[in-house]
């Protein structure tokens, strides 16, 4: 199967997919949890507010909850539709070197962290209190002070792991990357298709709108260029725990500094354009040098090809 011998858009097993209806499923699930959550709470006399917050745990807890039920329901949704989910995921391609998949990873945290203290300086003293709110908001969700929080570090730090290591790398993976690309791709073709999916999601994540479109067209790449979803839940991985040490090495080394919080951000611009500078040549190199991939097959085509081809030259 590829998509040059599909003849109408109906044959196109993504075209049976509806994204509005994915988005939908994920809000109103969202707010079933937590509705429930807060009933039982009123019950038990407990009141949810800014003095009293659900402890940290609890939030993870019902994160990775609200991750799997949307993945189940995804996976049935695929399966509906009749796409092998085997030919979306792929394999992983013979010999791949690994190396600088690893120092891709650190570049986009470096480039991504880069980028966010550029962008948001000229706006810290335009908008102020938008940008102190982000910075607050960032910093209080940090591991070590969301830890201090809870009734169990150590289950908490599990619980991050967990979902920060595994669950959201697959969810990333598949809601993001894989079923979006296609099924807009069954819509408008490739590369409309990945220039809607960057305003999508760059949109809902619109704190870091540039960071987030970029990292997309890496994992987009990664995705067409390899033909493997696992490449890319290793990537995300690898992203993740670059993620993590950064926020406790900046805990540790930087985040000592006396005055406020916009004064501290302010003097530490040229962190900022060092990191953007030492990581931009890999990042956006990258992008520039694999752009034409995006133009091709995309892999579960391209993997069901390739089985079918197999198929046919075993039976011959």
């Amino acid at each position: 199967m590829t998509q040059i011998n599909i003849r109408f858009p109906e044959d196109n097993p993504f075209s049976r997919i509806k994204l509005r209806h994915l988005i939908g499923w994920f809000f109103l699930l969202a707010t079933g949890i937590y509705f429930q959550i807060f009933m039982i709470g009123s019950t038990r006399g407990i009141k949810f507010d800014d003095q009293t917050p659900l402890d940290p745990l609890l939030n993870e807890i019902l994160a990775i909850y609200l991750l799997i039920l949307l993945g189940a329901l995804l996976w049935r949704q695929c399966r509906l539709a009749g796409i092998e989910i085997k030919y979306l995921i792929g394999k992983v391609p013979d010999r791949y070197q690994w190396w600088p998949l690893v120092r891709l990873a650190i570049a986009s945290v470096v480039f991504s962290i880069g980028l966010f203290r550029i962008f948001y300086y000229p706006l810290s003293f335009i908008v102020p209190s938008f940008v102190e709110q982000i910075l607050t908001e960032k910093r209080n969700s940090s591991i070590l002070i969301a830890a201090l929080k809870s009734f169990s570090p150590a289950l908490y730090y599990l619980q991050v792991a967990l979902d920060n290591y595994v669950i959201s790398p697959v969810f990333m993976a598949f809601f993001v990357i894989s079923i979006p690309l296609h099924r807009c791709a069954a819509k408008w073709g490739n590369i409309t298709a990945i220039i809607a999916m960057c305003l999508l999601w760059g949109t809902a994540a619109y704190k870091i709108f540039i960071t987030m479109i970029i990292v997309l067209l890496i994992y987009a790449i990664l995705y067409v260029k390899t033909r493997s979803l696992l490449v890319v839940i290793i990537f995300t991985m690898l992203q993740n725990i670059s993620f993590t040490v950064w926020n406790l090495s900046y805990k540790i080394f930087w985040d000592n500094q006396t005055g406020s919080t916009l004064e501290i951000f302010r003097s530490q611009i040229q962190l900022g354009v060092l990191f953007f500078a030492f990581s931009a040549p890999w990042v956006i190199g990258f992008i520039y040098k694999n752009w034409s991939v995006l133009k091709g097959p995309l892999p579960y085509f391209a993997n069901a090809a390739e089985a079918e081809k197999i198929k046919a030259d075993s039976e011959t």
